[in-house]
Order: C-alpha cells, then sequence, then structure tokens
C-alpha cells in the first residue's frame, strides 16, 4: 500500500471525539507536567543548581520516552490504517534513534535537538491527519502539546548555555 491509500482511521466514525474526550486531554496536558516543572526548576536555578546532572539527566530521560512514544503511535497507526509503507515504518522509528542519541549530548544541545525532533515529528503528525491517516480530532492535542514542549526544551536550552 502506498501512504495515499484510504486509511482505516478515517473511514470509522469515533465514539466519543477526541476533542472532547477527558481522558485523552488529562492523560496529554498532565504529560505536559514534567516538562513544565523540569524546564522552570531549569530557568530558576541553572547551571548552579547542586543537582544539575540529575536534572539535566531527568528532563532529557523524560523528553526520551515521550518522543518514542510519539513514533510508537505512529508504528500502531501504520498497522491500524493498512498504511505500511516502507517509509512510513522506517520514520516511525526514527524518533526513538533519536531519542536515544540526545540523551547522550550534553546540555544545552541536548534540549535544542529536542526542540527540533518534537517539531518535526509534530509537523509529521499533522500531515497525516491532513492525509486522513490520522483522525482529524487529534490534531489540536498535537499542536497544544507539542506547542507546550517545544517552549520547554527551547526555555531549557536557553538556560543552560
Amino acid at each position: 500500500m502506498t501512504d495515499t491509500a484510504t486509511p482505516y482511521l478515517a473511514d470509522q466514525a469515533p465514539t466519543e471525539p477526541l476533542a472532547h474526550n477527558r481522558t485523552l486531554w488529562a492523560l496529554g496536558l498532565g504529560g505536559l507536567i514534567p516538562f513544565v516543572a523540569l524546564s522552570a526548576v531549569l530557568i530558576y536555578a541553572g547551571r548552579d543548581f547542586i543537582a544539575f546532572d540529575k536534572l539535566v539527566l531527568a528532563f532529557t530521560a523524560y523528553s526520551a520516552v515521550i518522543l518514542s512514544f510519539l513514533g510508537g503511535i505512529r508504528w500502531g497507526a501504520s498497522l491500524m490504517t493498512g498504511v505500511r509503507t516502507r517509509g512510513t515504518l522506517v520514520l516511525s522509528v526514527v524518533p526513538s534513534i533519536m531519542a536515544w542519541i540526545l540523551v547522550l549530548v550534553p546540555a544545552p544541545w541536548c534540549f535544542a535537538g529536542f526542540a527540533l525532533a518534537f517539531l518535526a515529528q509534530g509537523a509529521w503528525d499533522i500531515a497525516a491527519i491532513r492525509r486522513g491517516q490520522l483522525p482529524a480530532e487529534f490534531g489540536r492535542l498535537r499542536l497544544v502539546l507539542t506547542a507546550v514542549v517545544v517552549l520547554c526544551e527551547i526555555a531549557a536550552t536557553l538556560s543552560t548555555l
């Protein structure tokens, strides 16, 4: 199949629109708490914080987990939609590989790398939504979450220069 095939998800009306799914939004917004909290501590304490190295590790580890999760969403969607092109499957594992590499990169560059990686993943997801490969209601959630995460990564970058 190609990336332009009629996807399974687009053919199905959701039983509860994602835009109104409280659980989905609660989990998504709850997932922002570590990003906001860790970037706030970095802004406040900076490199002088006694546990700076642990703070950077906590932030990059969480960033890596979430970026890998987003790649997993695309892998799962390709299985559900039948859009299983080599390109889609390969691209769905790139976030995990990038996350693993970025965990090994020192601050502030790890945070800058994560900001770019989350932007790229968000753009790919929005493109898939526009092609009907992911539910349209997922777009608003992804935009909100991606915007906050990227801002937190940028704040972490600037506070650790």
